[in-house]
């Protein structure tokens, strides 16, 4: 079985919560973060970049 590093680190209020293989997983699994703690800051740091993306309130879609 072979491992991959992490992609993406997701942050709420700048501590480290969560880490995701892909980047587009960790950006969806945040905006979910987000809309459960919408007043707290969301991040995702691409681990092999150093850039962060802020993820900014959508509102609830409702069930799916």
């Amino acid at each position: 079985m072979t491992t991959t590093k992490p992609q993406g680190e997701i942050s709420i209020d700048g501590t480290p919560r969560t880490y995701r293989d892909d980047e587009a997983m960790a950006i969806e699994a945040a905006e979910h973060l987000k809309r459960k703690h919408p007043h707290s800051a969301v991040t995702v740091q691409n681990m092999q970049t150093g850039e962060t993306t802020v993820v900014e309130h959508k509102p609830d879609l409702g069930p799916r």
